[in-house]
């Protein structure tokens, strides 16, 4: 029999153990103890003769104090007192009705026990014996027949390897979820929806890395956006927002670390990793406990979230009878700003538990060095901001044609293309799904030229505009579709958004992703010199107006 364990030991009946250990030892010792030795013993310690040889007997067996405590009466654990069929009854109850998806209760299984039983003349078990029956199943099991092997996993199997970031930027992990706040319309101030957010966090000094706040679901976009933000300095985007603090962390990541989302999988992102030398891992499927460090983070940044006007929390019970359309206030650029304090002026200034430190310092730690530790020095810095996110943004491959180059049904030229018409490969163009006023040609210099618009009357419109569009037309029968209809589609479709604008809530969603397109067609990180607009401008209106019709040719 195993010793018990010692902290779980009862205080008497330790005392009683020590008082018989040496008696027990005398008589053990003694090769040559008769009978009337082990009666003397006995006497001594105020038992039976019978007692004291079966005390005898288990220090023989085990020579350690644990052998002489007291035992209780009567069966040992585990030996069943009920009728074998019985017993076999409760098994078989037990795997076909309680080891099931259904998890029914222990007071339903006690119910068909006792149905069965009745059924077959058996006596009735108490309800105290099939609980005790069901305990006694490994816990495992139980758990991989009622919940799922999903459960066992995250429950018992042991979480091994770990993430090893020594320096800063040598491990980005990045994720998205829904934030537990309604925004709303920035005109009107009325609900539209909860947006997403794509968060990067560096592993090593626990520092936010970058993030982007989005209506829209996830997507290589998002991706790419939150990266280039990670990698860029903070500096103007805080002076832009007004927030006054500190927010250091900027260079090009050494390795990222994602789920196997659809987006993260992208060939965007692959080719620009790539490009900079960034290399990817990719978790185990099904293995949530890789990406610790980035649901902690995004655990932290929704509970202060809580604390805004229009929060849905993530528990339905903390909710209560509170409804966040009601009491939402906040519009996406306002929630985006919020968001840019609690991260540069609260979350890394605050001392970290599993640092000791907070992020701040210990970004600086790792760049810098102290005492103790060999700082890494500068991160890599990306020389062109613009370029930089471009190689992230979504891939499409096109012919150069005499009319341009068509992608979405829509026309761009630039003079440049002339030197590529009739190239006989496909050549790789790059997009922003915000902005589709200008795309991003790959010459075969390796150079990205920007093409717009071949008719400059054109306005930006953005992907989600153009799917609609392309929805539209095609529910009303049209099954040729053309530049001329899917602007001529977008822009009916902006009137009708901004007159219902104050009654629908997909209206206001619309309308404030619009919004969010910028004049010129440029997104926000790729800045366009007046001159060059103006430039652009006048092109437009030195064209004759039958030449800006452009006819499209097919030429092979």
């Amino acid at each position: 029999m195993s010793a018990p364990d010692l902290s779980m030991v009862d205080a008497s009946a330790w005392d009683e153990a020590r008082r018989c250990l040496p008696v027990i030892r005398r008589l053990a010792e003694n090769p040559a103890r008769t009978r009337g030795d082990v009666v003397a013993a006995a006497v001594e310690l105020g038992c039976g003769p019978t007692h004291a040889y079966a005390l005898l007997r288990r220090y023989l067996a085990d020579a350690r104090l644990t052998s002489l405590l007291p035992r209780r009466r009567g069966p040992e654990r585990g030996i069943s007192l009920l009728d074998e069929h019985v017993d076999a009854v409760i098994r078989d109850v037990i795997d076909t009705v309680y080891l099931t998806r259904q998890r029914p209760r222990i007071a339903d299984l006690a119910e068909e026990v006792r149905r069965r039983c009745k059924a077959e003349g058996l006596r009735v078990p108490s309800r105290k014996a099939i609980t005790a029956r069901v305990k006694a199943r490994p816990a495992r099991e139980v758990a991989a027949k009622r919940e799922g092997r999903k459960a066992v996993r995250e429950r018992y199997l042991p979480v091994v390897g770990s993430l090893e970031a020594h320096w800063p930027l040598s491990l980005i992990q990045i994720d998205h979820t829904l934030v537990d706040v309604i925004v709303v319309d920035s005109e009107t101030r009325a609900p539209i929806q909860r947006p997403w957010l794509t968060l990067a966090i560096d592993v090593c000094s626990r520092c936010v890395a970058g993030f982007h706040l989005s209506l829209e679901p996830p997507s290589a976009t998002s991706v790419a956006l939150c990266l280039t933000h990670a990698a860029l300095s903070k500096e103007s985007w805080l002076a832009e927002r007004g927030i006054d603090a500190e927010w250091p962390v900027r260079g090009i990541p050494e390795r990222l670390h994602l789920d196997n989302a659809k987006e993260f999988r992208s060939e965007a992102l692959k080719r620009g990793c790539e490009q900079y030398g960034i290399a990817i891992d990719y978790r185990p499927v099904r293995t949530p406990h890789y990406g610790g460090h980035i649901e902690r983070l995004i655990g932290t940044m929704m509970g202060k979230v809580h604390l805004l006007p229009g929060t849905t929390f993530s528990d339905v019970r903390a909710k209560g009878d509170l409804d966040p359309e009601k009491t939402a206030a906040m519009t996406l650029d306002e929630v985006e700003r919020w968001l840019g304090h609690a991260i540069a002026g609260v979350y890394h200034r605050d001392l970290h538990r599993g640092l000791g430190i907070t992020p701040l310092a210990a970004w600086q730690r790792g760049i810098a060095g102290d005492g103790t530790t060999l700082g890494r020095g500068e991160p890599t810095a990306v020389t062109d901001a613009r370029r930089f996110l471009i190689d992230f943004l979504p891939i499409a491959r096109r012919r150069v044609r005499r009319d341009g180059v068509a992608l979405h049904s829509i026309a761009y030229w630039a003079d440049v293309l002339g030197t590529w018409i009739g190239h006989p490969e496909q050549m790789i163009v790059r997009y922003d799904p915000r902005d589709l006023s200008r795309i991003y040609l790959l010459g075969p210099d390796g150079t990205y030229y920007d093409l717009s618009y071949r008719d400059l009357r054109r306005p930006p419109i953005s992907l989600w505009e153009h799917r609609l569009a392309l929805k539209r037309l095609r529910d009303e029968g049209r099954s040729l579709v053309d530049e001329e209809a899917i602007f001529r589609t977008i822009e009916a479709m902006r009137a009708i958004a901004d007159g219902a604008v104050r009654t629908s809530k997909a209206a206001r969603r619309q309308r404030e992703r619009r919004l969010r397109v910028t004049p010129e067609g440029r997104g926000d990180l790729l800045p366009v010199e007046p001159d060059e607009a103006d430039r652009f401008r006048q092109i437009g209106e030195d064209i004759p107006p039958h030449e800006r019709m452009f006819p499209v040719e097919e030429w092979e």
